[in-house]
């Protein structure tokens, strides 16, 4: 053994050489640039990492920060998202107003309004408030029985005054509450589920609820009363709005949220009441439902009136029987782009005050179908229709007495009536079924020829059944535009009640093509809030066309001045023109070719 000593030396002392040496290329910094320490080349190359250490470290700093804005950025993004997908979730409230049920929902929105949407009559918005909320109640049912209450009891509607507003109040906070709690768990499961962190997904749905209670807090905090004095209106209300008195230039409005609200209320019950009232027993799967409207002279509400009804009776055609504009003016024509927006075929023959280009402009539009002297099909009903052969280009050119258009208009009507006697002779098994003429006061030419005729002019509704024992039905409606620009404002200017908008719905029988029920539609003039609807049902026994004597077409031929070429319709120099107006016709009317 003592052999073998003499040999582990070496080793021993070969490790601590090696282990010394290690301890100085390992020595810090700090040691190695101590007196006595290693020579200044090892110091210099001890000192070259100091540089590169702080840049890593530098590196790190910036790479954890950006870390935690990508964190923060997609746990706000997924936040927001789970928030949003709870806030659609949210059941509306439900709440009693008076009569009504009705649904209320608080929305965030970038409008803030609060808007009471009453179908079918429209909507009324107030800009009530300047959080980004919107407050919707929405009707959606009418207990009849109460509603007749309502109106007959001597204290119902001051008790509405004080009920209704409490009602939509109450029924707003529980909303807001709903929209918290579910704006929270959306907000937390997004989180939760997308970075399965419970801290995370609680901080969200904490802020969720912050969020939604600060715009609600904002909404009670900024809401004005006053404001809902100044309601806006959309659809049929929106006749409503306010009536500019022109002599003093002030504005008439309601006098407190209360009366308007209560207002409100007993309108849309009285039209509830009177739809309720309507008789049942209309097949609508086997019915074609034409709106028949007239003599909108200028007033644009007219087309929302078109718009809001199609939307709640699903119209199948618009029939117009003229007098869309009153002057023949570019300006007019402008507002008659409207009737391409309609989601529903039109039908339009042109009145005494309709230029050429109104005309012109009407067909341009891509669910617009212009007839004049010709029948076409729409809607799978066919139409014969010819366009008025005067045009008075004047606001009263037509009144007073004014008849020289008399022979043109009668001329006009056995024209027609000749051109619905060849179409049947040509189509036996499908005959006409709705003629247009705008003036009715001359039908000789199509009594006994034509099953059902639709006119206007007259500013007010009729119907004759029958008429004269020709087996006609004569259906003229009143203005749909409140007769605007054509006298309609005078009775407000004069303290009276304005002129009513009115329309009529009709249902023809799909298979008989046969007229078997009808709506007379009355709105509220300007400044006036107020619908009904009456129907009225044709009688089952249908009397035969028969021409009556004295009502053959007459053998003297039409002036060529006056013959209208099918489709082709009368250029305005060749229309007949008053001989003194109280107006000269305007310059700019064009006086195109039909």
């Amino acid at each position: 053994m003592d052999e073998d000593r003499p040999r582990e030396a070496p080793e021993g002392a070969e490790r601590a050489r090696l282990e010394s040496e290690r301890a100085v290329t390992e020595r810090p910094e700090a040691e190695s640039t101590e007196p006595g320490g290693v020579d200044d080349d090892l110091g210099e190359a001890s000192a070259a990492p100091e540089p590169e250490a702080a840049s890593r470290t530098h590196r790190r700093r910036l790479r954890r920060r950006r870390e935690r804005l990508v964190h923060l950025t997609t746990t706000t993004v997924v936040a927001v998202l789970g928030a949003i997908v709870g806030l659609l979730l949210v059941p509306a409230t439900t709440v009693e107003v008076g009569p009504l049920t009705a649904s209320v929902h608080l929305k965030p929105s970038l409008t803030s309004e609060t808007v009471l949407l009453l179908p079918p009559v429209g909507q009324v918005a107030f800009d009530s408030h300047t959080a980004p909320v919107r407050i919707e109640a929405r009707v959606k049912g009418v207990d009849v029985e109460k509603a007749e209450a309502l109106f007959y009891a001597d204290s119902g509607f001051a008790e509405l005054q004080q009920s209704a507003p409490e009602a939509i109040t109450s029924a707003a906070a529980k909303n807001a509450a709903l929209n918290a709690l579910f704006a929270a768990v959306g907000a937390g499961l997004a989180v939760g589920l997308t970075f399965r962190r419970v801290r995370r997904s609680l901080l969200a749905g904490g802020s969720a609820v912050a969020v939604v209670g600060a715009s609600v807090a904002g909404t009670s905090v900024t809401f004005s009363p006053e404001s809902l004095n100044q309601p806006k209106f959309e659809g049929l209300l929106s006749q409503a709005a306010y009536i500019a008195d022109l002599g003093q230039g002030k504005v008439i409005d309601y006098q407190s949220y209360r009366d308007t609200l209560a207002e409100f209320v007993g309108q849309v019950s009285a039209l509830y009441i009177a739809a309720d009232s309507l008789p049942v027993g209309l097949d609508q799967e086997n019915l074609i439902t034409v709106l028949h409207v007239s003599d909108i002279h200028d007033n644009p509400q007219a087309y929302d009136v078109i718009e809001q009804l199609h939307t709640q009776f699903a119209i199948d055609v618009v029939i117009d029987t003229g007098d869309i504009v009153s002057w023949g003016t570019p300006v007019e024509n402008e507002l008659l782009h409207r009737i391409g927006t309609l989601d529903v075929p039109y039908v339009y023959i042109s009145g005494n005050h309709d230029g050429a280009a109104a005309a012109r402009t009407i067909e341009a539009q891509p669910n617009a179908t212009v007839v004049d002297n010709e029948v076409v099909e729409v809607a799978g009903l066919r139409i014969a229709g010819i366009g008025d052969p005067r045009f008075a280009a004047d606001d009263d050119s037509d009144a007073g007495g004014w008849r020289e258009g008399d022979q043109a208009v009668i001329s006009s009507a056995f024209q027609l009536g000749d051109t619905i006697e060849a179409y049947d002779d040509r189509h036996p098994e499908a005959p006409v079924d709705i003629t247009l003429i705008h003036d009715p006061t001359k039908p000789e030419g199509l009594l006994g020829r034509a099953p059902l005729v639709l006119s206007g002019h007259m500013h007010t509704s009729n119907v004759e059944l029958d008429r004269d024992g020709s087996g006609t039905d004569w259906l003229t409606v009143g203005s749909t535009g409140g007769a605007l620009a054509s006298g309609g404002v005078a009775p407000v200017l004069q303290g009276d009640d304005p002129l009513d908008l009115t329309a009529r719905m009709l249902y023809v029988d799909e298979d008989t093509r046969r007229l078997v029920a009808y709506d007379d539609i009355v709105m509220g003039g300007l400044g006036l809030v107020s619908v009904s609807i009456q129907r009225t049902q044709m009688p089952e026994e249908v009397p035969e066309l028969e021409v009556p004597e004295g009502a053959e077409t007459p053998e003297s031929t039409v002036p060529p001045e006056q013959e209208v070429d099918p489709g082709e319709g009368l250029p305005d120099e060749d229309r007949v023109t008053p001989t003194d107006p109280v107006s000269p016709p305007p310059e700019t009317s064009d006086g195109g070719e039909g």
